[in-house]
């Protein structure tokens, strides 16, 4: 991997600007996280989700990139500036791979954001960091995600079964992955 970046990075695409999450964000944050068709799709997420929880994420945000192997992204539409969503890269340095995880505002699903977003950070931990590999999960009741990670050129890799219980539900989580020499900038 190459050197870790110094600050937390602003990436912009044709409509969307991915940078640190602001002290701004935190009350659209909890309001779109504050959503159980949202929450119940990712497994960290509390519901209700607060802006007490909001506040909490940053901080831990700013201590998990502190050790060098955790890029937080806000997701932001480029014009306005306003917080949309979440994506993050969790990195090994040892392994020279990353594990990617979002979340988009439900207002803001169907109009391709989110495979924007994951193709703007792909390329930036193939070319930027020279990761080697990048991986990302979804749970089975969630195939609209599989489908975003497709889009990018991410292929399906396999399926944890019952690998995460929710109450009294196991649900299945499904991999994708793709290396470096996969990636293709303009999918």
């Amino acid at each position: 991997m190459q050197h870790f970046p110094e600050k937390i990075p602003t990436l912009e695409t044709k409509r969307l600007i991915l940078r640190e999450l602001k002290e701004k964000d935190l009350p659209l944050m909890a309001e779109l996280a504050n959503d159980y068709e949202v929450s119940k799709n990712l497994s960290t997420m509390p519901y209700p989700y607060s802006l007490d929880n909001a506040k909490e994420w940053i901080v831990k945000c700013k201590e998990k990139f502190s050790k060098k192997d955790f890029i937080p992204l806000a997701i932001c539409d480029k014009e306005r500036d306003e917080f949309m969503g979440f994506i993050d890269t969790d990195i090994s340095v040892l392994h020279n791979h990353a594990t990617l995880a979002y979340w988009l505002g439900r207002k803001h699903w169907g109009k391709g954001y989110m495979s924007e977003a994951l193709r703007k950070v792909l390329e930036y931990g193939f070319k930027e960091l020279n990761l080697y590999r990048m991986t990302a999960y979804h749970f089975h009741i969630n195939p609209t995600s599989g489908k975003v990670m497709q889009k990018c050129g991410m292929k399906f890799e396999g399926n944890r079964r019952g690998h995460f219980k929710r109450g009294e539900e196991y649900l299945d989580i499904l991999g994708y992955g793709i290396l470096k020499d996969e990636f293709i900038e303009e999918i």
